[in-house]
């Protein structure tokens, strides 16, 4: 990894930076794909697909029928285009919902205006420097989200092989075309220590068609932007499937390429207990372990940090004071429970301090540095509580053990940018 670099962000600036709107996919309204950017609107499709989730998750590669026809009410006036027209007024075939997505994400690999875009999440250190960012996948929504569902259905290893091509392709250029791309046409993002990218454990595999798009790409660039690309580029080992038996020889053999890796979304054994999430994330600090080595940075996973360790998750929303009151008064961790109510853990957050304290002091000896993926300002007092209560155990996260901490979202929350809005409000 490069030397320790950074950029100073003008922060109040991009946090009026909207995000993009289409209103229209060749003609057919976002709305019908479940790309609209109207929450209700959104949501009453999800409804009428028996697919529960975020408004903005785009609910997959879905086949319209007619009994769709009326999951989107057309008296709302915030459900119109700019032109009045009304969602119900277009005609979608059952599989254009599909074949309109796949070519945004083919749009996307090529370097072609698309629905589907890549923006860049700054990761801070504690002085609020950015240090490095991930780059992650939102659309043209206004939505500060990513899609999802489209996201899940494209890189479902089961799906057809026409649907795995577009994702090998669309992951290939993620990996090394974007990338390149970016530092070249902002320079000033070389300041950046790292820009992460994701990838699921299987697509490590050394016979997999990604790790052969990605040796073909490579080698496609010259020598100097091949040099660029992997001093910056580092490879975020994904969660959500569990490693296989050779995981650690693809490891290897991506890093004889020149990546590096990180770990992502770690957590906890209590953490899993407590929020029941033993079968949703395979990053526990037990999986870590053997494979260490290879990672020069791990990811302490939102649930873990923001529900446990620093009372702050984003869906505890007005209810932040509730949950430091009871964890002073009760000394337990109380999360969120639907959209009004908190949930006992029956986990003492006295334990779930001692946890993080011994395990963060040990990557620190073993020489590896922390990215906390949910914002921790010293100024928030459920926040505060915590930091004091690591200090106590010998972790000064923001002292004199800041050099090994960055943190993820920061003064930008869950704001992504377009890399020419990130490298146009540097300072």
């Amino acid at each position: 990894m490069r030397s320790q670099s950074s950029l100073v962000l003008n922060i109040s600036n991009l946090l009026e930076v909207k995000g993009p709107v289409q209103e229209r996919v060749d003609g057919v309204l976002a709305a019908r794909l479940g790309l609209g950017q109207s929450a209700p609107q959104n949501l009453a499709l999800r409804h009428a697909l028996h697919k529960p989730g975020p408004p903005y998750g785009g609910v997959g590669f879905f086949e319209w029928t007619a009994d769709l026809e009326q999951a989107i009410p057309d008296s709302d006036e915030a459900m119109r285009d700019g032109n009045g027209c009304n969602p119900s007024s277009d005609v979608v075939p059952p599989s254009l919902v599909m074949q309109l997505k796949l070519q945004e994400f083919e749009r996307c690999a090529n370097g072609a205006p698309s629905f589907y875009f890549w923006a860049l999440h700054p990761i801070f250190d504690n002085s609020d420097r950015a240090v490095g960012a991930e780059v992650l996948v939102r659309a043209r929504n206004g939505a500060d989200s990513a899609p999802f569902d489209d996201i899940h259905a494209l890189m479902d290893p089961n799906a057809p092989p026409q649907i795995r091509k577009v994702y090998e392709h669309w992951k290939g250029a993620e990996i090394v075309d974007l990338p390149i791309q970016l530092l070249n046409d902002f320079p000033v993002l070389r300041r950046l220590r790292f820009i992460s990218i994701n990838v699921r454990p299987l697509d490590l595999a050394i016979n997999s068609p990604m790790y052969a798009e990605v040796i073909t790409r490579l080698w496609e660039l010259s020598p100097e932007d091949r040099r660029l690309l992997l001093s910056m580029v580092c490879i975020e080992l994904t969660e959500d499937q569990e490693a296989p038996p050779n995981i650690e020889a693809s490891l290897v053999a991506w890093q004889e390429l020149g990546f590096c890796f990180a770990y992502d979304d770690t957590t906890s054994e209590l953490t899993c207990q407590a929020l029941g999430m033993q079968n949703d994330n395979y990053h526990t600090t037990c999986n870590l372990e053997p494979l260490l080595k290879h990672f020069w940075l791990v990811k302490v996973d939102i649930n873990w940090a923001g529900n446990m360790i620093f009372l702050c998750h984003p869906s505890i929303g007005d209810r932040k004071a509730e949950v430091l009151c009871r964890a002073c008064a009760e000394g337990l961790v109380y999360v969120a429970h639907g959209p009004s109510a908190l949930r006992n853990t029956g986990v003492k957050h006295a334990d779930v301090l001692a946890e993080f304290a011994e395990w963060a002091q040990h990557m620190i000896l073993r020489g590896k540095k922390i990215c906390i993926e949910v914002t921790v300002r010293q100024d928030d007092p459920n926040c505060a509580m915590a930091i004091e209560g690591l200090r106590e155990r010998n972790l000064d996260i923001f002292g004199m053990h800041s050099a090994y901490f960055c943190i993820q979202g920061g003064l930008c929350g869950p704001k992504a940018f377009e890399p020419s809005e990130l490298a146009k409000h540097c300072m």
